[in-house]
Formats: C-alpha cells, sequence, structure tokens
C-alpha cells in the first residue's frame, strides 16, 4: 500500500491503489497502472475487498505513514517514507512479477499445474481414487486430453515436468520456491493453502501472495523463452497486448478506429461524450502493440510533450502541460505519455 501511494504522489484518489491492485477492468485503473509504471501489481489482489483496505488504511494514518492532502488523497509522511525504505530492504525484491501480463493466464496455468503435479503423483503411485485438487470441469478435462495427448507414460511425464520446474525455480532466490512447492498436493500429501503457507513461513499473507505470484510468473515467463515442452503447454492462452484485454466499451470503439471513423463520429455512432471516446483511445494505446497515435497527436506536439515530462521528471500530468501552450488538450498528454509507458515495458520485455 505505501508503495503505491508513494508512486502516485497524491495525484489519485486513495481508492486508485485498490482498484489496480483489483485489476479492475475499466479504462481508469488500466490507463494509471500504464501512466505510474504499476503493471507489475495490476490485478495481484483481485479478492481485497473495499472494507480490508479502508481499514489498512486507517490503519496507516493512525501510524502516521501516510498524510492527507486533500479529499481521499494521500501522500507518505517521512516516517512512511523510512519504514518503506526498511521493508524494501528487509525484503526480496519482485523482478518477475507482471500482473498485467499474466492476469488472466496465471490463474488457469495454476489451476493446471496443480491438478496435473496431483494426477502424476497419484497414477505414478498407482492410486486411482482421489479427490481432484481442482474441481472445475474445464480444468479436468484439459489435464486428461493434455495426458492422452503424451501418451500414458506417467513416470517419464513425471520425471521430464519435475526436470523442467526445477530448472527454472533452480535460477531464483529467496522462499518463492519453497512456497510454491508447498502449495501443491501429491500422492497421500494435502498442499497447503497460501494462508498456511505464510504461517509456517513466519511472513505476512499479503507478502506470500506476491512472492508466489512473482515465482509464477517468472515460470510463465522462462516457458514462454526456454524449450520447457510441458510447462509451456500448460501457458499456452492468448494473453498480452491486444484487444483481448480491452474493456468491453473499449472493444466497440477500437472496432470503428479501424474502420476510419474519427473520434467525433465514434461518439455520435455509439452516443458517447468525447471524452470517453477519448479514454478508450489512451486504453487503445496502452495495449495494442503498434497502434499508431500520430492521427490524434502530430509528431512535433509529440516531442514538445516528452520534452516538457523530462524537463519536470515527474509523471504528473498537471506538470506536463503547465510546461506547454496555453490549451494543450490533457488527452493528447495523456496519449503520449501512456504510449510512451506501453513502449517501455515492451523495450524492456
Amino acid at each position: 500500500m505505501l508503495y503505491l501511494i508513494k508512486v502516485l504522489k497524491g495525484q489519485r484518489t486513495a481508492y486508485s491503489p485498490l482498484h489496480i491492485l483489483n485489476g479492475k477492468r475499466s479504462s481508469q485503473p488500466i490507463q494509471d497502472a500504464r501512466l505510474y509504471g504499476l503493471d507489475a501489481y495490476f490485478a495481484v489482489f483481485p479478492k481485497l475487498t473495499r472494507e480490508e483496505w479502508e481499514w489498512h488504511l486507517q490503519d496507516l494514518k493512525k501510524l502516521g505513514l501516510i498524510e492527507p492532502t486533500g479529499e481521499l488523497t494521500y501522500l507518505c509522511s517521512a516516517s512512511g517514507l523510512a519504514m518503506l525504505e526498511d521493508w524494501q530492504s528487509e525484503y526480496q525484491a519482485m523482478p518477475h512479477l507482471n500482473g498485467f501480463q499474466f492476469k488472466e493466464s496465471a490463474p488457469l496455468f495454476w489451476a493446471r499445474l496443480q491438478l496435473l503435479v496431483q494426477v502424476l503423483s497419484c497414477m505414478v503411485h498407482q492410486t486411482r481414487s482421489f479427490i481432484p485438487v481442482q474441481r472445475h470441469m474445464d480444468h479436468q478435462r484439459f489435464v486428461k486430453g493434455w495426458l492422452k495427448q503424451d501418451g500414458r507414460d506417467y513416470q517419464l511425464i513425471s520425471h521430464e515436468l519435475y526436470a523442467e520446474l526445477l530448472k527454472s525455480l533452480d535460477r531464483l532466490q529467496g522462499i518463492g520456491p519453497e512456497l510454491l512447492v508447498m502449495l501443491l498436493t501429491g500422492h497421500e500429501r494435502a498442499g497447503m493453502t497460501l494462508g498456511q503457507a505464510a504461517q509456517k513461513l513466519g511472513i505476512d499473507r499479503y507478502y506470500a501472495q506476491i512472492v508466489f505470484l512473482d515465482t509464477l510468473h517468472y515460470i510463465m515467463a522462462s516457458a514462454q523463452k526456454e524449450p520447457f515442452r510441458f510447462l509451456n503447454s500448460l501457458a499456452m492462452q492468448n494473453e498480452g497486448h491486444d484487444e483481448t484485454v480491452l474493456t468491453n466499451s473499449t472493444k466497440a470503439t477500437w472496432r470503428l478506429v479501424q474502420q476510419g471513423l474519427t473520434i467525433e463520429q465514434i461518439a455520435k455512432v455509439r452516443r458517447l461524450k468525447v471524452n470517453t471516446v477519448e479514454d478508450h483511445i489512451v486504453e487503445i494505446a496502452s495495449f495494442i502493440e503498434g497502434f499508431d497515435i500520430e492521427e490524434y497527436v502530430t509528431i512535433e506536439e509529440q516531442r514538445q510533450i516528452m520534452n516538457a515530462a523530462a524537463s519536470v521528471n515527474t509523471g504528473q500530468l498537471r506538470s506536463i502541460k503547465e510546461r506547454l501552450p496555453e490549451g494543450f488538450p490533457y488527452f493528447k498528454i495523456r496519449l503520449v505519455m501512456t504510449k510512451q509507458r506501453g513502449g517501455d515495458k515492451r523495450g524492456n520485455a
């Protein structure tokens, strides 16, 4: 919480971080995550409730770690920044966390992996009667079809899957690999819940969730780069910066953009406000790789915006706008800054 509040610099309400952590499928949280470089944390706590968030927020206020700057806006206090620095030096970094990229495919991959490990473990020990760790029939059908396609040599498949997991996890430092293994179910061995594993390791359950996802995202990313036949087949799903991750309303706008309609024409056809369509355009720029924004912002305007952003050394739109000619539209600034963030992420992938 402190880290997100620090990064947002009081420029968004106290609920903006919650919407990012929830992975709320609306334009504002998506754009905020891209604009402020918080892609990693997008959708990492999809079940975190507003009530829990408010409780933690009040706790931070009582401890003097955050200070109000307006109605529902906060900044980290000096003591909050000091605590955040202590926390970052004490706990392991999460360099592989990528909620934006894996928000939809990670739960699917984990469900398949959990079930496959359980099935293989039971089959190797010739135990055919067991309660599946995943009850969802889609997961069961996938694993059943996967095993049928790959043959019935459970011992061989187990060895190969184990080798792939070992090679992937062996490169990781910290408690991530241990935590992940604790969650797996096998023959006569029930996997722990995340809360149980966190308690056994003596860590906070929220921290455990982040560590788990960082580890899982690393496995999935390495499966895409390495010749991990089994892990890659479990991870196969169309996930990335394309129209599948757009909100439904933005998808409808994207189809009209592809037909060559202007913002004003789209607003008229869809009976929307112009600024709503502009929100959609910014979202499209975030996700559609190769989307050309020159139709909306000239090359010269893009140069002006980037120079202004560099001069103020901040992502705050208001500060950037103050360095630009009077009347310069916020839409153009948002579009360029969001596109720049997206380009950075793709370039560093």
